[in-house]
């Protein structure tokens, strides 16, 4: 009981459910937190915007570079085949080979791939300084070079081709000569672009950007070979339609942000390459353009979590010296003092507010222990006064009841004699009619067997009979398959003769075929002997058609007694196995026989018995009637006396309840009062 009520006060005592510390946290950290966050946002933001800025001012300075370097070798190409021209121009040549040895070194000035100068003359003649040959019907004035380049005094560029013998991408640069002699000529020569294209794939602008070079129609050099020299008008993308009208548009020449098909952004700056009509593009992610203002946005964070933990750390420090400290003090001394323990101390105050409670809750508890001393010492005078006067109430009660019980006990004892008593004269009685009843019954069922008995005699003597005539059957069914097995070797020999027969017509038809022949020598004085060797030779066949026809008969006589011998071996075996089953049965009709007649002579003895148990039913019939009015004077007397026990046994429950509830009363005033520790 102490210790129930013990932990129904623990269970009752306040939970501190959340530390000053912790609320003051609350307050301070989000504050702290939100404002360091607005400073990082802002920094964040300004150094996204300066680093972009940046971004592209790289971004196109880098551009520059990489198409005045790729523009170098052109425009040192352009300038000295253009000394050859203006060299044509002013200077006098004796003929068209020494114009032809003059342009031969240019073969070998190689600082771009190309095939060196080759000139096509107004009269359709040509010069290579390769030295190649064309056919005879070529006519240089029929080529497009021709066409454009005696257009320009300058040298121009044409579209990009897929040069025919090398299959590499090439383009032509071409120009007009008005020769010293006053002829006009037009200077050629074929720059293939495969070392622009690996250059400019090699290119990667602020390291992880891709370049393009863009003709005014024509990709010169894409990341995916398979666009080079297409027209840029017919690819599908808009993405790269737009770098086309972006290069080539003079009205913008910042770095400009473009979004791919796929929906990626990126920042692209453009260039015109020196020498050329082209534009080279420079491309790079917006998230690689950003990864620094990320790597900033991450370093600020990660500085931001620091400073939260310095200023936890610092604040929570100065809560738990100045706030926590004293405030758990006093926090554990009033929680002693509600769980009942009145010897603690609680600390000495400094002079604030939480002294002040110190010392307030100091004088009450002096005050508690006082008050709690004198109630525990009336308590205990209760609790003793209480004890006594409960044994002796459970004294009384426990006397009460055991003579109560023992009467109940008494009763319900003479109550089962009496209902046995009763169930014995009536069982008694059923049993004496059920023994009438079936004493009767067996004389009946004694007729009966004596009838099986005799129908059992009768059944074995026929089944004898049965047994004797299954026996004749099987020696009758032997001697007709004996008689089957000798007709049926009979025929084999008659199977034989008809072979011999039909062996002795086939030789005796020979011998008739021979006579024949032999009559047919002799001429007319064998006529005679003809006519008789031609009825041998017919007699002979008939022979041999009756000894077939006789095979035939006899084989199906042969098949028919197989069969006849095979089915009697069948009857034989079932009449064989009918004979055993019979003679089973007639064994089992003996045992049957032997069974009832025993049955009959039991049958006998019972009823004489049935008879003896119905006397000595009617008797104890007799005898249980009598014991059960003895029995009923006895309950009435036993029935009164228990109601009495009954009565005081509640008399002396009312006592003991009232001595309980007094004791359980100062048992609890104790049980309350022990949980206060005042010494």
């Amino acid at each position: 009981m102490k210790e129930k009520k013990g932990a129904a006060v623990a269970a009752n005592k306040p939970k501190l459910k959340r530390s000053i510390s912790k609320t003051l946290l609350t307050v301070i950290l989000p504050v702290v937190a939100i404002g360091i966050l607005v400073i990082i946002i802002f920094l964040n933001n300004q150094a996204s915007s300066s680093m972009i800025e940046l971004s592209k001012m790289d971004l196109q300075a880098e551009t520059e570079s990489n198409a005045r370097e790729l523009g170098t070798p052109f425009q040192m190409l352009t300038a000295k085949y253009g000394e050859y021209a203006d060299t044509l121009e002013n200077v006098a040549f004796a003929d068209k080979q020494a114009i032809a040895d003059y342009i031969a070194p240019s073969v070998n000035y190689q600082p771009v791939a190309n095939t060196g100068i080759y000139i096509g003359f107004d009269d359709g003649s040509y010069l290579f300084a390769n030295g190649t040959i064309q056919d005879d019907d070529w006519d240089p004035r029929t080529r497009d070079w021709y066409a454009i380049g005696m257009e320009n005094d300058t040298f121009i560029v044409t579209d990009a081709y897929t040069d025919s013998s090398t299959g590499e991408l090439c383009v032509t640069y071409t120009r007009r000569v008005d020769m010293y002699d006053g002829s006009k000529a037009v200077m050629a020569m074929d720059v293939f672009l495969s070392d622009l294209q690996t250059k400019v794939n090699e290119l990667t602008p602020m390291t992880t950007g891709r370049s393009a070079v863009y003709s005014p129609t024509q990709f010169i050099s894409y990341s995916k070979d398979e666009y080079n020299g297409t027209l840029i008008s017919e690819n599908p993308s808009n993405y790269l339609n737009d770098l086309l009208e972006y290069a080539y548009n003079d009205n913008e020449t910042d770095v400009v942000e473009r979004t791919m098909d796929v929906g990626t952004t990126n920042y692209v700056a453009k260039y015109a390459i020196p020498g050329t009509t082209w534009v080279m593009l420079s491309v790079v992610s917006e998230d690689d353009v950003l990864a620094k203002s990320v790597k900033f946005r991450n370093i600020a964070i990660l500085f931001m979590v620091i400073v939260l933990a310095v200023i936890i750390a610092i604040v929570l420090f100065a809560i738990q010296r100045i706030i926590a400290k004293p405030v758990g003090q006093l926090s554990d001394g009033i929680t002693k003092v509600s769980e009942g323990d009145f010897t603690t101390v609680l600390p000495k105050g400094n002079g604030d507010e939480i002294g002040l409670i110190s010392e307030e809750m100091s004088n009450y508890i002096t005050k508690m222990k006082e008050t709690i001393r004198g109630i525990q010492d009336r308590a205990d005078r209760l609790l003793t006064d209480s004890g006594a006067s409960k044994e002796a109430s459970n004294f009384m009660t426990n006397e009460a009841n055991d003579q109560s019980v023992s009467m109940g006990q008494i009763q319900e004892a003479m109550d089962g004699i009496s209902r046995a008593v009763t169930e014995l004269a009536e069982n008694a009685t059923d049993l004496a009619q059920s023994v009438s009843e079936l004493t009767s019954k067996g004389h009946s069922t004694n007729d009966v067997m004596l009838d099986l008995v005799k129908q059992a005699e009768v059944g074995q003597k026929d089944m004898t009979s049965v047994e004797q005539n299954m026996g004749h059957i099987t020696d009758s069914m032997s001697e007709m398959n004996d008689v089957v097995n000798v007709v049926r070797e009979s025929a084999e020999k008659i199977n034989e003769i008809v072979d011999m027969i039909d062996s002795i017509a086939e030789q005796t038809n020979l011998l008739s075929l021979n006579a024949s022949i032999e009559a047919a020598r002799a001429g007319e004085a064998g006529k005679g002997f003809a006519v008789v060797a031609d009825e041998i030779g017919n007699l002979a066949t008939n022979s041999q058609d009756a000894a077939k026809e006789i095979a035939t008969i006899i084989s199906e006589i042969t098949s028919e007694i197989v069969k006849l011998s095979d089915k009697s071996q069948n009857n034989m075996s079932a009449i064989g196995e009918s004979s055993e089953a019979v003679k089973k049965a007639g064994e089992s009709f003996q045992l049957i026989y032997g069974e009832l007649d025993n049955a009959a002579g039991t049958m006998s003895s019972m009823i004489e018995m049935m008879n003896s148990v119905n006397d000595i039913a009617s008797n104890v019939a007799a005898i249980s009637q009598e014991q059960s009015a003895s029995t009923e004077e006895v309950m009435a007397t036993v029935e009164n006396l228990a109601e009495s026990a009954t009565d005081i046994a509640g008399t002396s429950k009312n006592v003991e309840d009232a001595a309980n509830s007094v004791s359980e009363s100062a048992e609890t005033i104790h049980g309350a009062l022990s949980q206060f520790k005042i010494e």
